[in-house]
């Protein structure tokens, strides 16, 4: 008899801890890693905090720019960062990491990506 109710105590107790995992998974968002493309003019370009400004919409917007980041330019196999000028036409293939845009790949529009 005791060890039916052992048994019952302990089938409860995992019954409980899978709802419980269960549920903590459930609430967990899914990772969003989709690449996005925004293209337009570039307006400002940040050196030093590596930021640049794209006008393609109503709002302009911000792209943080990480040092592995492809920069994609004329006449150069790999571009970085003080390639791109104020004014040139660009797209940007991004990700959100919250509410940041975090660019991976830059390049002018009219070249093509290798």
């Amino acid at each position: 008899m005791r060890r039916n109710i052992t048994y019952a105590v302990w089938t409860m107790f995992a019954i409980v801890a899978v709802a419980l995992a269960i549920r903590v998974v459930a609430d967990e968002p899914a990772p969003t890693h989709q690449l996005t493309i925004y293209s337009g003019i570039l307006r400002s370009v940040d050196l030093q905090a590596r930021i640049i400004t794209v006008d393609g919409s109503a709002v302009p917007q911000k792209f943080i720019v990480p040092t592995d980041a492809e920069i994609i330019v004329k006449d150069k196999p790999s571009g970085t960062l003080s390639d791109l000028k104020v004014s040139d036409g660009i797209q940007v293939e991004y990700t959100d990491d919250g509410d940041t845009h975090v660019a991976h790949r830059i390049s002018i529009l009219g070249l093509k990506v290798p």
